[in-house]
């Protein structure tokens, strides 16, 4: 092979006498390999102790080759002594194409230096075969040959040894940044109107003529080596550069700060896929850094100087376009920085710009709402009136610097920044103080969804039931046990057919009827510091992190499906506290009727009533019955309706009469109060009349519920006795 390229000069040795043991196995494995003409190997040894090998390659190509790739192709490979990074691999053929896929940018056009897999080094080291390396390389020809290589979500260009990178905001607005800021020790720089007097560099912005794919042959390394790249209408850039300094000298004498800061140069260059094409598929942002200021151009120049600490022009001197010619650049790739929808893009979903609300930014609402806002899912309005305590460190998502300040505000802060951009607004109020305010109406009625993780039933009761009518967006209700162990959502479906105070009532019936809940809501006031005891959601109290994290995730999946399908949920996570397994119990929500009497309103589960027919049915021609079991909303007259222990051993039970027992009935009772942690009551008595007769209440069932009545008057709570028959179930109650 007669090739003259630097790189590969060296002395000519044999394969044996290799000392690199990656050089020593790869010319093993050519000699071994089918497709690579050995005969033709040459191998060589570097002046800096790096080793080469040169061979030709048998390709399999198609009968039409794209990118100009031959039969019979030339490479190179260069093993370091080192062996911390793959093989170099050239493509030696002095008319090889330049600019494809898959290439790196090289201080020289040729030869061109291939990209053969995209694996870190690091991670495949260890199971790095020669002769896998090989075939990384015939696949690059092969693959190229058939135009296959490239995927679509790589980049059009070769490659090139970016210095570092320069994060873009979305959308991205080229004119409206002047300045690149360092940040850190890095290599990142952010776009900037100011600079922020760590490093800063001055920033020329220019929109070059359209280029194709490919237009960069050769990594850079002074501005005239882009001369012949970038042209802006037709005009080379070190050549505009060099009329806009002497034009503009002037006014940039006014900033004399910024005469001192370095330059850097912001190309967005529109690239075409090709020659002929109208419209660029693609726009390219390239950023070149350079050492130098307009104060030392304009030194080296003779046009400036400086006196007395101010800088001053020489009158009819400018800039000598030799020296900008010769300014030496660094070449920085672009980054999307971060924003919601690279987020979305990281994180494989959708990105989601509806509005959502969230009432409560406690431990599992911080945790929660930071999720979501990783994910770039939703834009968010945030209520909460609590501040950031030392305790609540523990396990909230703010840090020190937030204690003693709203939550979120906090949260809402922290979230803005993390996109540089607006995408969640807080208010700093009780929800309950603001629920009748225009703006905090309006804001519900737009959004998605209502998340309401404030631990709060006085929140969750006034968005079921004093927005009904006119606020339609569904309600979602999130919680903790109060171990931490299990998480509870409670979700109205998108038409809210199934609400949220509903769903409550059977959230509680469940944990009755399901054995292994039992404990569920189990308390230990030895490990609480529990500021409302009467919310079976507090959870400011001793839960461990990882359980809340752990339920957190769980629950931002859960909300993520329940917002996109739109379809009713009670369900309950529960991770073992020894093997950490997270078993759901679901449970279907069922349909209420309502009943008004007075004032007050009923509603009794469908649940329920099937159940008591089911019961009546057993024991037909007998009437039987039972104790009814729900919960009272005094503040809004409504009574809930929604289990019922029936009729204990003791019972009498026949064709005209019914008298319920009491054996074993109060231990029941009791231990439903103690599961449901006194959430649901003893609401009255229900029994049934024989086949074919009326519901309507004897003279004896009126004389009964003026018994229970004046009994549960006297305590404050009103009573119910139902009368339940073949088609029907009359309620007899007194306000």
């Amino acid at each position: 092979m007669n090739y003259s390229y630097p790189i590969i000069e060296g002395a000519e040795i044999q394969p044996a006498e290799f000392k690199i043991a990656r050089a020593k196995n790869l010319a093993f494995a050519i000699q071994q390999h089918s497709y690579c003409l050995d005969e033709r190997m040459v191998c060589k040894r570097r002046a800096d102790g790096c080793e080469v090998i040169l061979v030709t390659l048998d390709i399999e190509i198609p009968q039409n080759p794209l990118n100009g790739i031959q039969v019979y192709e030339d490479i190179a490979i260069i093993c370091s002594e080192n062996d911390n990074a793959f093989p170099e691999v050239y493509a030696l053929r002095e008319d090889f194409e330049g600019g494809l896929p898959h290439t790196y940018l090289s201080p020289f056009e040729h030869p061109v230096a291939l990209c053969v897999t995209e694996q870190s080094f690091t991670e495949a080291k260890h199971r790095l075969t020669e002769f896998e390396f090989l075939g990384y390389i015939f696949r690059w020809f092969s693959l190229t040959s058939e135009g296959k290589l490239h995927q679509e979500d790589q980049p059009l260009e070769p490659f090139f040894f970016s210095k570092g990178y320069v994060l873009l905001t979305n959308p991205y607005d080229p004119e409206k940044y002047t300045h690149l800021n360092r940040i850190g020790e890095s290599n990142l720089f952010e776009l900037s109107t100011e600079p922020d007097g760590q490093s800063p560099f001055h920033m020329f912005g220019f929109k070059s003529d359209p280029q194709t794919h490919g237009f960069i042959r050769c990594q850079p390394k002074i501005l005239s080596d882009i001369a012949g790249i970038f042209k802006i209408e037709g005009t080379s850039f070190p050549i505009f550069l060099h009329r806009i300094l002497n034009v503009r000298l002037k006014e940039f004498l006014q900033n004399q700060k910024l005469v001192k800061d370095k330059l850097a140069f912001h190309g967005l260059i529109p690239v075409k896929r090709h020659v002929d094409d109208v419209e660029p598929s693609s726009w390219e942002y390239l950023f070149f850094l350079t050492n130098q200021s307009i104060l030392d151009l304009g030194e080296k120049s003779g046009c400036l100087f400086q006196k007395d600490g101010a800088i001053v022009p020489i009158i009819n001197k400018e800039f000598d376009l030799e020296v900008i010619n010769n300014i030496p650049i660094e070449l920085y790739s672009s980054m999307l920085d971060f924003n919601p929808s690279t987020s979305a893009l990281f994180n494989n979903i959708e990105k989601n710009d509806n509005p959502f609300i969230l009432i409560g930014a406690g431990a599992l609402g911080s945790q929660v709402f930071d999720q979501f806002v990783r994910m770039g899912f939703g834009t968010w309005t945030i209520i909460d009136h609590d501040n950031l305590y030392p305790h609540n460190l523990a396990k909230h998502t703010l840090d020190r610097k937030s204690v003693g300040y709203n939550k979120a505000i906090k949260v809402s802060e922290k979230a803005n920044e993390l996109h540089r951009m607006e995408i969640a607004k807080p208010i700093n109020s009780d929800f309950l103080t603001i629920k009748e305010d225009d703006s905090v109406i309006a804001k519900l009625k737009d959004a998605k969804a209502i998340i309401d993780m404030s631990t709060s039933i006085a929140v969750a009761r006034t968005l079921a039931r004093d927005y009904n009518e006119a606020i339609k967006t569904p309600r979602i209700s999130s919680f903790l046990n109060p171990d931490g162990t299990d998480l509870v959502v409670l979700a109205e479906d998108k038409h809210r057919k199934f609400r949220l105070d509903f769903l409550e009532m059977q959230y509680y019936r469940c944990l009755f009827q399901e054995e292994s809940l039992h404990d569920h809501l189990k308390y230990d006031d030895s490990l609480k510091v529990r500021y409302n005891r009467n919310s079976c959601r507090e959870i400011t109290n001793r839960i461990n992190q990882t359980d809340v994290a752990l339920n957190a995730s769980i629950c931002t999946k859960a909300l993520k499906s329940i917002i996109e399908n739109g379809k009713p949920t009670i369900s309950i996570w529960r991770a073992d506290k020894t093997t950490f397994e997270v078993r759901k119990y679901s449970f279907e929500p069922t349909r209420w009727i309502r009943k008004d009497v007075g004032q007050w309103k009923m509603y009794f589960d469908l649940w329920l009533l099937d159940r008591m027919k089911s019961f009546r049915y057993s024991k037909l021609p007998n009437e039987t019955g039972g104790i009814l079991i729900g919960s009272y909303d005094f503040q809004r007259k409504v009574i809930y309706v929604c289990d019922s222990l029936f009729a204990p051993p003791d019972s009498i039970e026949d064709k005209s009469t019914f008298e319920r027992g009491v054996e074993g009935l109060l231990d029941e009772y009791n231990e439903y109060l103690k599961v449901v942690d006194n959430q649901l009551c003893y609401l009255g008595e229900w029994h049934s009349h024989p086949q074919g007769y009326s519901t309507n209440p004897s003279t004896y069932d009126f004389k009964l519920y003026e018994y229970l009545y004046n009994k549960m008057s006297r305590q404050g709570s009103p009573v119910l006795m139902g009368i339940l028959g073949d088609n029907d179930c009359t309620i007899i109650f007194k306000p």
